[in-house]
């Protein structure tokens, strides 16, 4: 076979019920030495699959680069093909990678590309169902996949991947999730050659803050603080949070609040003791652990205090 690999790798589910065998042709790495597989991967039961389809090698290094892969990175790539995402990962950015596929021949190719690329001590592929895929040790997940599967995967990766992880998806985004970066080019080598425009958009995994938090403030008398208890009610949309405090039964709007994996950010306006100076804005940043978390609170006139919350209630 002339320039590269030639192989079915999955059944679609049409929307219609229909079975629908995809090919795909793939160009090599120009630094990366890829064997040529033959013969054409079957099905093995009637769960949605992608076709084999090649992620662009100029599309690989922007996927890398967006989620800012570097050398302590573990990078797991579902429905890996030829392999080419996490052996340029360890080529080019000096991570470790794994690639799991339901093709035993890509498998096997992904295997072999390694091992002649120099990275088989830090890059390994299986043969496996992507949803039943262990990820919980990756710091970066990549998907290039239709979006069924795409949205089927999204509860999986939630629930495995810790606070902080990245997900970079190529093409399909996940509904109903905004991400936080997304970048568009042209990439040569999709549609065989004749080429077209690439998206590849970038997720990072957000702390789970919903519920109720008793927040504690320090009572002094940095610029007429309320020494009184607080209640942050947080709703959770992702890393987007809707939310109030309630600070001596007074109900405070909660602006501008977002989650970036561990890491919270909010606005408020906190009220005076009886004789200090007016209300001002403070900005309240810190870190989640679990059912906890701190930080520091800043006010648009310098002064600066510590923070820390609990969680009461999930609802």
């Amino acid at each position: 076979m002339a320039a590269g690999l030639r192989a079915a790798r999955r059944r679609v589910i049409g929307a219609a019920g229909g079975v629908v065998l995809a090919r795909g042709l793939a160009g090599a790495l120009p630094a990366l030495p890829l064997a040529v597989a033959g013969g054409a991967a079957r099905a093995q039961d009637d769960k949605p699959f992608s076709p084999f389809i090649t992620t662009p090698n100029n599309t690989v290094i922007r996927m890398l680069s967006i989620a800012a892969v570097g050398k302590d990175d573990h990078v797991i790539d579902l429905g890996s093909g030829d392999g080419r995402i996490p052996i340029t990962a360890a080529l080019k950015f000096g991570a470790s990678g794994f690639g799991v596929d339901l093709d035993a021949m890509l498998v096997e190719l992904s295997n072999r590309n390694a091992a002649e690329a120099g990275v088989a001590a830090r890059v390994r592929f299986e043969r496996g169902d992507v949803f039943a895929a262990d990820v919980r040790k990756a710091t970066v997940v990549t998907l290039y996949m239709l979006p069924p599967i795409v949205q089927g995967l999204r509860p999986v990766l939630l629930r495995q991947l810790r606070p902080g992880s990245r997900i970079v998806s190529h093409d399909f985004p996940f509904d109903g999730w905004q991400a936080d970066a997304s970048e568009t080019f042209f990439a040569q080598e999709k549609n065989n050659g004749r080429g077209g425009d690439s998206t590849v958009f970038l997720y990072v995994v957000p702390a789970e803050v919903h519920g109720r938090w008793a927040l504690s403030l320090p009572g002094t008398a940095v610029e007429g603080l309320p020494a009184a208890p607080a209640e942050l009610r947080l709703v959770q949309f992702n890393q987007f949070l809707e939310a109030e405090l309630d600070l001596a039964r007074q109900v405070l709007p909660v602006r501008d609040g977002r989650v970036a994996g561990d890491r919270i950010r909010f606005n408020t306006v906190l009220p005076a003791r009886a004789g200090g100076p007016p209300a001002v804005p403070w900005q309240f940043e810190g870190r989640i652990e679990g059912d906890t978390m701190s930080g520091s609170a800043r006010s648009d006139r310098g002064a600066e205090v510590r923070w820390q919350a609990r969680r009461t209630a999930r609802r």
